[in-house]
This record gives C-alpha cells, sequence and structure tokens, in this order.
C-alpha cells in the first residue's frame, strides 16, 4: 500500500510540473496527419527494480491536430452531444503517459491530456486527469507503442546513472 501510494503521489507531481521549457522532437504522423512530438527533457522514472529490468517512468508528448484530424475529433464530441467551448480552434493536445516495463509486459497509462486552441488557450471541458494509473497492455506497432519506443530509449540511458 505504501508502494502504491508513492507511486502515486511521484506521478502527481511529474503531472504538475509545466512543459514551458520543452524539447519537443516529431516521433510520428498518424494515419490522419496528426504529428505526434515527444519532450525528451520531460522523461521521469519514477521505480525501478535492483536489477534494472523492470522500471516505471512518464514522458510528456504533444499531438498538432490536421485539418482532417482535427474535423475527425470535433465530428466524435458532436456524435456524443458534447461540445467543448473553442473546440472549432483546436491546435493540439499535451499529454502525460506513463509506461511500465513489468515481467516481459510493458504497459501504459494516459495520465493527463489537455487540449489547447491556435491561441494556446486550454479548450474547456477537454481536460483529463487520472490520478491513478489505468494500465493497459501497449498494443503492437501502435502509436503508443512508438512513444514508449522514444521514451524508452532516454530511460535506457538514464537507468544505468545511480543518480536516476
Amino acid at each position: 500500500m505504501r508502494k502504491l501510494f508513492a507511486l502515486t503521489l511521484l506521478i502527481a507531481m511529474m503531472c504538475a510540473s509545466t512543459v514551458l521549457a520543452a524539447n519537443w522532437q516529431q516521433v510520428y504522423t498518424d494515419q490522419d496527419d496528426n504529428e505526434i512530438f515527444f519532450d525528451t527533457d520531460s522523461v521521469k522514472i519514477a521505480s525501478m527494480n535492483e536489477n534494472r529490468s523492470e522500471v516505471t517512468f512518464s514522458a510528456v508528448f504533444r499531438m498538432n491536430y490536421s485539418q482532417k484530424g482535427r474535423d475527425a475529433t470535433i465530428a466524435w464530441y458532436r456524435d456524443y452531444s458534447i461540445v467543448p467551448q473553442g473546440i472549432e480552434n483546436l491546435a493540439y493536445d499535451i499529454s502525460t503517459i506513463c509506461f511500465k516495463r513489468e515481467g516481459g509486459k510493458v504497459y501504459y497509462a494516459i495520465i493527463s491530456r489537455v487540449s489547447y486552441d491556435s491561441y494556446g488557450r486550454r479548450i474547456a471541458n477537454m481536460d483529463y486527469e487520472e490520478p491513478t494509473p489505468n494500465w493497459q497492455e501497449i498494443p503492437v506497432a501502435s502509436v503508443v507503442d512508438v512513444e514508449y519506443r522514444e521514451a524508452a530509449l532516454i530511460v535506457d540511458g538514464k537507468k544505468y546513472d545511480a543518480n536516476y
């Protein structure tokens, strides 16, 4: 129970950190031509076992919407009779994703996602926060698989540093 509380607290602190000084690198373009970027400075290791084979870490990603992606997202919201004010100016999302390598498997949990308009303002009712991870196995060859592999490169470099 103590470990779960400590992990939850650490993840919450990671989510609270700002993304102002981000070092964005493009890592993927999805089927709707949305561009996914990774903040290489955002990787934070939350826990690691003694032999360093099992690790939990988080990273921040940004998705810039294409016109096609914006239209698809707006249509999805309208299908559910939800039309957040300002959605017509949807420009990008910033997400914090937590990853966990454990027992030969890899999991992820979206901890937060905030949507912004073309002026950099938050779009009302398009924020998402999950205080405790809802772990799901990463689907092979998915966007989150690409995101994990990019962030894991940084973690693999850090995990051998005694001061991670």
